[in-house]
């Protein structure tokens, strides 16, 4: 029997993110998971690790700055209109958090690892870096069976929950998405031990995402939570549905400048909203519906061919006997 795994974005944190968890935290510029960025430092979470290849727009920052997190395994974190992570910054130099970085294709291929269920894969280009004596927890370099030669590998990453944005789910659980989005989000989500919680801007019926499942990143078998939420990624975007919002990216990148500053950026917009719909009210009251609405994307860039997938009914076989062959003996 079918079960419906969509909820409340703050039934779906309580529920299933535990402090002390390792979270695959999605999206790289745009499809970052914000709302559930937010709803996690409302609900106090700590002693969070996270897990990404890359991330931007401030999110992972003000995770971090909420003091959630307590250990980043990253290859590369920026908020492009403030120039820098600053809470992240702040968290590492006061040893507040630690931070294993490693290289981009080092990080990928660690969640590609956890992916296929494999202890660890080799990777070029970390030999003769500081990385593999700042980040042994991560990397390691060993013999090539077959040439003898030494090469690096990088562990598996396998998160407890991976937490990302899409733009459509059903309600089983079944995860649609196109366009640039989370480079490695797919993997992320596949990997995790218990599952993934997504928000998404449309829940459509299980029909329509079958009709097209090579958009599908996330099958209903990996999903814990569906959670129906419009802007869920601002304000980085969604491909589709809303570009990014350069200015409260710069907006917000004030505030997390200073460390006296960002918790007044906290009440108001995270604490001081019990919701993401009241983070966006809130965000129309201050800056006028016109600053959502320009973000709108000007739609009707579809692909030119048209895929069918065709069906074949096995009935056609029906009172059609085997096929035999003279030269072969029963």
């Amino acid at each position: 029997m079918a079960v419906s795994k969509l909820m409340s974005l703050k039934e779906a944190v309580s529920r299933y993110v535990e402090d002390g968890d390792t979270l695959y935290y999605g999206g790289f510029q745009i499809m970052v998971p914000m709302a559930i960025t937010h709803e996690i430092i409302r609900q106090k979470k700590k002693n969070l690790t996270t897990v990404e290849s890359s991330t931007d727009v401030g999110g992972l920052d003000l995770l971090v700055g909420a003091g959630c997190v307590k250990e980043i395994h990253t290859a590369w974190i920026m908020n492009w209109y403030v120039k820098a992570p600053y809470a992240v910054r702040r968290a590492f130099q006061s040893k507040m958090t630690k931070r294993f970085d490693l290289s981009n294709f080092a990080a990928a291929s660690a969640l590609i690892a956890g992916f296929l269920g494999v202890p660890f894969l080799p990777v070029r280009g970390n030999i003769g870096t500081d990385m593999l004596k700042h980040n042994p927890v991560d990397l390691t370099v060993v013999k090539d069976p077959f040439t003898g030669e030494e090469i690096t590998v990088v562990r598996a990453w396998n998160a407890d929950v991976a937490v990302i944005h899409a733009q459509v789910a059903d309600t089983l659980g079944n995860v649609m998405s196109w366009g640039t989005r989370g480079v490695t989000d797919e993997f992320g989500a596949m990997g995790a031990k218990r599952g993934v919680i997504v928000t998404a801007e449309e829940i459509v019926e299980p029909e329509v995402i079958r009709a097209d499942p090579d958009r599908t990143v996330v099958p209903y078998f990996k999903t814990l939570a569906v959670v129906h939420c419009p802007w869920g990624a601002h304000p980085s975007a969604c491909r589709g549905y809303y570009g990014l919002d350069i200015r409260f990216s710069q907006y917000q990148g004030k505030y997390e400048r200073n460390a006296e500053l960002l918790p007044k950026f906290l009440n108001e917009w995270v604490y001081g909203c019990e919701d993401q719909s009241a983070y966006i009210k809130k965000y129309i009251q201050k800056f006028g519906q016109q600053g959502l609405d320009r973000l709108k994307p000007t739609l009707g860039f579809k692909p030119k061919f048209q895929v069918d997938y065709g069906f074949h009914d096995p009935g056609v076989w029906k009172g059609v006997p085997q096929y035999t062959d003279e030269y072969i003996k029963a």
